[in-house]
């Protein structure tokens, strides 16, 4: 019995890479069907909500730890009222009293002030994550991040809108608009389910700035300035109604500034390299724990054929004769050149040696060999 030959030297072993079946059959895996593909569109739009709403309950359950410190809120709002006389600032009171000649425009306002808030900042999300998911991740992080260090402010700072400041000084001429014009947010229900000493910062402002830098950075078009008008709208409607100094709306809009700038690339990448490092040692750590995968049971690859077979001794192909061995060294040839490099750009490249190599091979025959 003849063995068969395979070729031997330099070129025996070039290009050859020895891979498992399961790797073979993994670089041709089909594309996932459409019903796939919507089925995990879905789930990820599913969690993104599910994730916000949690952040969410989260927020109001930790506004609900400022209520109750009325004596601490009342103090620092008197702080912040004066604090702003320093800082020269606008007498928010002088503008409402300006405002007040006109109960139409109150009466908007306070309905301004209800009604845009949450459904404006909803709106705003939905169109970025399902029609501009390109930019819904840095959007996300802006307002997970302005959202949780005000959180922290309203825990540690709480404090009490200007149209409560009456009840500590008289001479500061404040009017609850929702009580005497109405709609008022605060009535018996809001009372009950929001916390009315955490106006530092102003989260009307600052989701306004936000949703207003959402709509300029994303679109094109030439009237998406005129999102700009939808903050400065929000800062007088807060002002007027006597809910938020301008203090609370420079922190807000800060907030937000701050959040933009960090989840910019590619310091956003930085940060959450160091945030997120001890989770991922944990995690390597647990992988290593883990058994090791068995290798895929299955034939090995073709690319084992060269390795496998030895060069015949030129005396033993004498005595067989060369045809047979010269047919099988160009069939073997064929065999390893048939299967590509998977890291080449050019899949075509590896298959040109294979077409000329039988021509090769062949005219090393000598005619009328048997």
């Amino acid at each position: 019995m003849a063995s068969i030959p395979c070729p031997s030297g330099p070129r025996a072993g070039d290009g050859i890479r020895f891979r498992g079946p399961a790797e073979v059959v993994g670089s041709e895996r089909p594309p996932p069907s459409r019903a796939r593909r919507a089925f995990l569109t879905s789930s990820y739009l599913l969690g993104q909500i599910a994730l916000l709403g949690g952040l969410f309950m989260v927020y109001r359950l930790g506004r609900t730890l400022a209520d109750g410190r009325r004596v601490e809120a009342l103090r620092h709002a008197l702080a912040v009222w004066h604090f702003e006389r320093l800082l020269d600032l606008p007498d928010e009171s002088s503008i409402q009293q300006l405002a007040l000649r006109s109960t139409d425009l109150l009466e908007f306002a306070n309905r301004f002030y209800i009604t845009v808030h949450f459904p404006a900042a909803i709106a705003f999300l939905l169109w970025v994550m399902l029609f501009q998911r390109a930019h819904w991740r840095r959007v996300r992080n802006v307002i997970m991040l302005s959202t949780g260090v005000a959180l922290v402010i309203h825990i540690l700072y709480p404090l009490a809108p200007p149209r409560f400041l009456p009840a500590v000084s008289p001479n500061i001429p404040f009017v609850d608009t929702g009580v005497v014009i109405g709609p008022s947010a605060y009535n018996e229900v809001g009372a009950a389910q929001a916390n009315q000493y955490a106006a530092m910062p102003s989260l009307h402002i600052g989701w306004a700035i936000l949703e207003a830098w959402g709509v300029i950075t994303i679109l094109r078009w030439r009237a998406r300035w005129l999102a700009v008008a939808h903050p400065i709208v929000t800062a007088l409607v807060v002002v007027i109604t006597a809910n938020h100094y301008w203090l609370d709306g420079l922190i807000g809009g800060g907030l937000v500034w701050g959040a933009i700038v960090l989840t910019r690339q590619p310091r956003w990448d930085r940060v959450t390299a160091v945030t997120l490092a001890p989770a991922r040692r944990v995690r390597a750590a647990l992988r290593h724990r883990l058994p090791a995968e068995h290798p895929p049971a299955g034939p090995p690859s073709l690319d084992l054929v060269a390795a496998m077979a030895r060069p015949i001794p030129p005396a033993r192909q004498a005595s067989s004769g060369t045809a047979p061995f010269a047919l099988a060294q160009a069939s073997a040839r064929i065999r390893v050149h048939r299967q590509p490099e998977t890291t080449e750009d050019d899949p075509q490249a590896s298959s040109e040696p294979a077409a000329a190599a039988p021509h090769h091979e062949r005219s090393d025959v000598t005619p009328g060999a048997v």
